[in-house]
């Protein structure tokens, strides 16, 4: 249940409620319980409905995780991305439909992919013959980076056929990882060949594929929708930077973050902070929370330390005071997470 936070964007709010959301219908539709994948994560699925909504990189591995245990080998991922839709990728899938190439609507999909709120990154190479679009999860869970892979690529295959029709398909697919017992579900959803064990994860398509004019062009729509997708471009880059900025200075010191103290050593006053976060919708104080909870589940892995020390490391002023925070996280107390974990 404990893991190290190894990516600095881990505990960042960036991952859409789509992809979760979608995680949970397939759940429910194979018999299992979706309820018990949110539990205690700070979220639940009827939360999922806000399309504003965007969760952590550590509560999205955690419900994927969940969902991969109760159902092994079903090819989660791939179901996900199966059902996938344009519009699941919010403004940028707008743009994308409104493109005049297949070509422009990769360059502006992987131009502006940290829109989309995935858990993956994709690249495009072009040669004469061939396009090769690669996708990488750097998220340190091997399950997950499988995940990834198949909801990805499961989604391309439902983006380009809305694209440029039925036809559309690639010349073959390469996975990093071994043959899944259900890899004859990769067959039926990418064609015959695929394989496995490979250095990348691909997909391989002919180059004629990326100069097929979209049916729903419009130019005039298209500069429009493109600005405002520009515009939160910048909103989010300019906030994962405050973000991060922020956490690094609360981390420093987390028995002594106050607001006055960090603002200080962003060379800002607290007023300034405090409207920039405002501006972003963020609150120091729930940064502050975030990062002590991040520290806390860090701290509850070594058993050689007391619920007290901890409680101190992590800034609280009390053990009550860290109970109760703790139990509003995970509906548990330390103790009994401890235990189960």
């Amino acid at each position: 249940m404990h893991s190290k936070t190894v990516d600095p964007h881990y505990e960042l709010a960036l991952v859409s409620p789509f992809l979760l959301q979608t995680l949970g219908q397939v759940v429910a539709q194979k018999g299992a319980s979706a309820e018990h994948l949110c539990r205690g994560l700070g979220f639940t699925l009827a939360d999922l409905d806000d399309p504003a909504l965007r969760i952590s990189y550590r509560q999205a591995v955690a419900m994927i995780q969940r969902a991969l245990k109760v159902l092994p080998d079903q090819g989660l991922g791939l179901c996900v991305g199966n059902q996938n839709v344009l519009g699941t990728l919010g403004l940028l899938g707008h743009v994308i439909s409104l493109c005049k190439t297949l070509r422009d609507a990769f360059a502006v999909g992987e131009r502006h992919q940290h829109t989309s709120g995935g858990i993956a990154t994709s690249r495009t190479h072009e040669s004469a013959q061939e396009v090769m679009v690669e996708v990488e999860c750097l998220l340190p869970y091997a399950e997950v980076q499988v995940f990834a892979a198949e909801e990805f690529f499961a989604s391309l295959m439902v983006y380009g056929r809305t694209l440029v029709g039925s036809e559309f398909k690639p010349l073959r697919m390469e996975f990093m990882h071994a043959p899944p017992l259900y890899a004859a579900e990769y067959q039926r959803l990418f064609g015959d060949d695929v394989r496995f064990g490979c250095l990348h994860n691909r997909m391989v398509l002919e180059a004629r594929w990326l100069d097929v004019s979209l049916p729903n062009h419009h130019a005039l729509a298209l500069r429009q929708a493109l600005g405002l997708l520009e515009l939160e471009s910048a909103q989010l880059h300019r906030k994962m930077d405050l973000i991060q900025a922020v956490e690094r200075a609360i981390s420093r010191d987390l028995q002594g973050s106050q607001l006055e103290k960090v603002a200080s050593d962003l060379n800002m006053s607290g007023r300034t902070l405090r409207r920039r976060l405002t501006d972003h919708g963020l609150t120091f104080e729930a940064l502050l929370e975030q990062a002590r909870r991040a520290r806390t589940m860090g701290l509850l892995s070594n058993p050689g330390l007391s619920i007290e020390r901890i409680t101190q490391e992590v800034g609280y002023s009390d053990v009550r005071s860290f109970r109760r925070a703790f139990k509003r996280w995970t509906g548990l107390s330390p103790s009994a997470f401890r235990s189960v974990g």
